[in-house]
């Protein structure tokens, strides 16, 4: 600690006193420009202090919880709404995708109350869920990705490559302004596109984070949307704009 300057203590303090933080959010929190501020939090990482993955920074000190049980704990809320609105658009009887995610997540912890669903995933947490119920579970096999705990790979694509569903809940990494949703991963990527190609229905579930983080890999245009859910109204209204232009419905929290 002490290599610390102040600027970097704090830094290490918010992250420690919350477990895993945006680094976008720490723009917001820090007075210092976005080039300091990611040296800072790559010096704490040299120092093996902080780990950083997927644009959010993690505690060391609680590396007993896994990337994914520690992104579950950001924007919470936010994701739990999301949730509730895409809930509300599951009827009985429908064969659903799940997205491996941290708000997919929160969607299949509201369907214990349904007598009659098929969903089909790559996600362990969301099987984990939905295994005590009676409703139908199918995982898709594959190559773990343990910081998403997901199946990825050949015989993932495979899976999906080969059934039609009603309805898909997909979650992003990012949003590529005036494009679509983006992930960083080039073989999460792939599933989810995928996922998209499945269904007759698509609905993207983004906190409004999402519209301040970068990707890397496009893999749905807005255009292949049906509905985006997220938690705060669109901003961007040249984003808003071209939303409507395409037929994509934005469900946002009554």
């Amino acid at each position: 600690m002490d290599t610390l300057n102040t600027r970097q203590k704090t830094l290490l303090s918010m992250i420690q006193n919350q477990g895993a933080v945006s680094v976008h959010a720490l723009f917001s929190e820090i007075e210092a420009s976005e080039a300091t501020i990611r040296r800072d939090l790559t010096h704490l990482e040299d120092r093996h202090l902080i780990v950083r993955r997927r644009g959010e920074a993690f505690a060391v000190k609680k590396s007993l919880e896994s990337a994914f049980q520690q992104r579950e704990q950001l924007y919470k809320e936010a994701k739990q709404k999301i949730a509730r609105i895409a809930a509300s658009h599951i009827d009985e009887h429908d064969t659903i995708i799940l997205d491996a995610g941290t708000t997919t997540l929160e969607i299949a912890r509201l369907l214990s109350n349904y007598n009659d669903l098929t969903i089909l995933t790559n996600s362990l947490p969301i099987a984990n869920v939905i295994a005590p119920t009676s409703l139908s579970l199918s995982l898709a096999g594959g190559h773990l990705f343990s910081q998403n705990m997901s199946t990825q790979g050949p015989d993932a694509e495979a899976f999906f490559k080969k059934v039609e569903v009603g309805k898909s809940f997909i979650g992003a990494s990012g949003i590529r302004r005036l494009v679509g949703l983006e992930t960083l991963n080039p073989f999460e990527a792939e599933i989810k596109k995928l996922m998209v190609n499945a269904a007759k229905k698509v609905y993207g579930v983004v906190d409004s984070s999402k519209f301040d983080t970068a990707g890397i890999n496009v893999f749905c245009n807005f255009s292949d949307l049906d509905y985006l859910i997220t938690d705060k109204p669109i901003q961007d209204e040249e984003t808003l704009a071209l939303l409507k232009r395409q037929g994509v419905e934005v469900l946002l929290p009554s």
